[in-house]
């Protein structure tokens, strides 16, 4: 008898971007990460990628792509996030599953529906879009043809394996509880329902549940046994599988994906198990068995079949607030999506052509564009008719981003999750309105059914918090304004493409104002022209108007007065203030402006420096309690100090690395703790820039420069950029072969092992 293990993770987050812009804004409650997307990237995506593995002396001595041990599957909204943001992350997930096919004839990747809807509540021309993009994207991405798929909270009933089996997928996995009969983790059923069939796997959910929440990974080895012993030893060729939330590999419990990669690579095969995908052992063990799911429609995350999205049955609550908005939520959803399909019937190029539309969905091109509305709308035969059969495709796209599941999935309406789901519902609405229906009323209606917990209903929550995040040609206008004070604002400004008529900046007496007229278009909505005027006033204050068209010498006068800081009469319009722009925005006007601010005190703070440390130095000689506010001058000078040298080390300046160790030198003699917060940023970019010189040229220079750098960094108390260099200067080492020892002064101060 042979063992094989499986273990599979699904990976996903929810869409995030502002669907008017297109970005995602900085989500303060994720930290010093500008959203939830860079963190869990940061703590979990990339680092399975490159799994740090060590030795017995804590050195890293091994680095494993988990992803091409492992099953798993990606959110397409998530994986269109990396491959914008995140590319290198992203190469790395295709070429995990590339090499899983190398390797054992059949990939590792599974696909998933598209938007992470519950399909069996799906209207079933919405489910089978949503399996049609899911395949159609992961075909996209991972070049081949997907074997097996990820059933969002393996939410799941008769027809919608049916659906899947009728394109072409082979298999589902699913929790034990969603059959009908008992059946045993890791055998592949035949499941047969209206005239299709297709296999299930049910993985292990006790092992499974062990992941998420008795940090199994801590103790890798443990596990193994663990695993082991959950295949009878009667079983022919048994399978261990396991099905968790991908994010608990770094994300839910840190270091994770280095236990996941020794189970993977070293406890598993050292006890004789074999690590294999799913599609490996569906071919090499065709299903016995036939298995029937239970009645209705089922999920693993809820105890009531998927009653979590769509009625108050308990799952999700948090503490004791009521669940009792989900099911008129669902309702008013359900009626908007109704009545935006029977506008696209009347407007649209068809429901073909809406399933076909995944072809647009990755980075835009032009010329595909026009090659799909050749296929899918030749009616369309002017530049307005092919605009509009897009808008009513776009409309579409958003109305099925409205069911996306995090929407239902916890305790509280006024959540982001129930609120970016809304704003996708706006979004279409607007899009709506462009093809000449408003269906707004008719949907703020039925949202006044939803009880609010914090704004009384769902029309109230609409208007406060939805429509916050709704971008149109004033807010346009204002923000491109606002940044052009500042500095060059661009052509594109929050999804919106800005072609300048006229631009006028002028500066006097520490004000700062620009004048303009432009015109501001994007997909669905016609081109728009604004006049606007913006100023930084003293006391740094920040502030904008917009109006409609003005002549030349109206345009003037207000430039004029505005750079005076003078107050003057205003046509009909929109004033902005700083707290009015959208999120990103507000952190780079006052990056900017703080930029300004402190070019000016820069140019006495390093003599300010010189003479507090030498008083801070004689206190301590002499015994004495430094005043307080001595103390606290000098740890903002040598703060300052530190983030200018590790800036300076970034850019490659000469004497950077000495200045920065001169500087740690100096704190610590004036007993003071250093300041490290603001030279961990442009640390970690200079350490990225002798690596990024070491690859291009292997030269003892810069190994010398490497092994400094770690010295100074670990005297400083800076640390955040150690891991990201230990993984990337033991991936150089491997690709030296025979020079690696000329790094070992490098790998020693770094931690990193040689390879052997």
């Amino acid at each position: 008898m042979k063992r094989y293990a499986c273990v599979h993770g699904h990976f996903y987050q929810p869409p995030r971007e502002n669907p008017w812009t297109g970005q995602v804004e900085r989500q303060p409650s994720a930290g010093a990460d500008h959203d939830w997307n860079a963190r869990i990237t940061r703590e979990c995506y990339g680092p399975n990628a490159e799994a740090r593995v060590v030795d017995g002396q804590g050195r890293l001595a091994d680095l494993v792509d988990n992803y091409a041990h492992m099953s798993f599957d990606f959110g397409p909204t998530l994986l269109s996030w990396l491959e914008r943001e995140r590319p290198e992350v992203h190469r790395r997930v295709v070429a995990a599953d590339a090499e899983s096919v190398r390797r054992l004839g059949h990939g590792s990747a599974l696909a998933q529906g598209y938007h992470h809807s519950i399909l069996p509540l799906a209207h079933p021309r919405d489910r089978r879009t949503e399996l049609v993009w899911g395949l159609a994207d992961f075909r996209r991405r991972f070049g081949r043809e997907a074997e097996g798929l990820w059933l969002p909270e393996c939410a799941a009933d008769e027809a919608t394996l049916a659906e899947a089996a009728a394109l072409g997928v082979k298999f589902v996995v699913l929790e034990p509880g969603q059959a009908a009969e008992p059946v045993r983790p890791g055998v592949p059923y035949r499941w047969k329902g209206r005239g299709r069939e297709l296999a299930v796997f049910f993985y292990d959910g006790a092992l499974s549940r062990a992941v998420a929440f008795e940090r199994a990974m801590s103790h890798s080895g443990a596990f193994a046994e663990r695993m082991l012993k959950s295949v009878p030893a009667t079983a022919e060729d048994g399978l261990c599988l396991l099905a968790t939330d991908g994010e608990s590999y770094g994300h839910h419990e840190a270091f994770a994906e280095m236990g996941l990669a020794h189970l993977l690579t070293r406890d598993l095969p050292a006890r004789g198990v074999k690590t294999v995908n799913l599609a490996w052992y569906l071919a090499h063990h065709p299903p016995r068995l036939e298995v029937r799911l239970k009645a209705g429609a089922t999920s693993w995350s809820c105890a009531h079949g998927v009653e979590r999205w769509r009625s108050d049955c308990g799952c999700g609550r948090e503490g004791a607030a009521s669940l009792a908005w989900r099911a008129p939520l669902r309702a008013a959803l359900d009626g908007l999506r109704e009545r935006l399909a029977a506008l696209y019937e009347r407007t649209g190029p068809g429901w073909e052509a809406r399933d076909a539309y995944a072809e647009l969905l990755g980075p835009r091109d032009e010329r595909a564009e026009e090659a799909f509305l050749a296929r899918h709308a030749p009616g369309a035969g002017d530049d307005a008719a092919r605009a509009r059969a897009l808008t009513a495709l776009e409309m579409q796209r958003h109305a099925l981003m409205m069911f996306t599941s995090c929407g239902w999935f916890f305790g509280a309406v006024e959540r982001l999750e129930p609120v970016q789901i809304l704003r996708y519902a706006a979004r279409a609405l607007e899009l709506g309105r462009a093809l000449g229906e408003d269906h707004e009323p008719a949907f703020l209606a039925d949202l006044a059914k939803v009880p609010s917990a914090e704004y009384g209903d769902g029309a109230r929550l609409w208007r406060e918090l939805v429509l916050e995040g709704r971008v149109g040609a004033d807010e346009a206008a204002a923000h491109f304004a606002v940044e052009g004070v500042l500095a060059d604002a661009g052509t594109t400004v929050l999804g919106w493409r800005c072609a300048s008529e006229r631009l006028t900046r002028r500066a006097e007496g520490g004000v700062s104002a620009l004048a303009g007229r432009a015109v501001f278009s994007r997909s669905g909505a016609a081109p728009e022209r604004r006049c606007f005027v913006a100023a930084v006033l003293p006391g740094q204050r920040v502030q904008a108007f917009v109006c409609g068209d003005l002549p030349d010498e109206r345009l003037d006068a207000l430039l004029s007065a505005a750079a005076r800081g003078q107050e003057t009469e205003l046509p009909a319009g929109r004033h902005f203030l700083l707290r009015d722009l959208r999120p990103d925005a507000r952190e780079r006007v006052l990056a900017a402006v703080l930029k300004r601010r402190l070019s000016r005190w820069e140019a006495g703070a390093r003599d300010q420096l010189d003479e507090a440390l030498p008083l801070l130095e004689q206190y301590r000689g002499l015994g004495l309690r430094p005043p307080e506010g001595l103390h606290e001058e000098a740890r903002v000078l040598l703060g300052h100090a530190l983030a200018d040298a590790a800036r300076r080390f970034a850019e490659g300046a000469y004497g950077a690395l000495a200045a920065l160790a001169g500087t740690v030198a100096r704190a610590k003699a004036a007993g003071l703790d250093v300041p490290a917060g603001r030279a961990q940023e442009p640390f970690a970019r200079g350490v990225e820039r002798v690596l990024g010189e070491l690859e291009a040229a292997w030269e003892p220079h810069l190994l010398e420069d490497l092994r400094e750098a770690a010295a100074v960094g670990a005297a400083a108390g800076l640390g955040d950029w150690l891991p990201a260099a230990q993984v990337r200067f033991l991936r150089l080492l491997k690709s030296r072969n025979g020079d690696a020892a000329a790094g070992a002064a490098a790998a020693a101060a770094l931690s990193v092992a040689l390879p052997g």
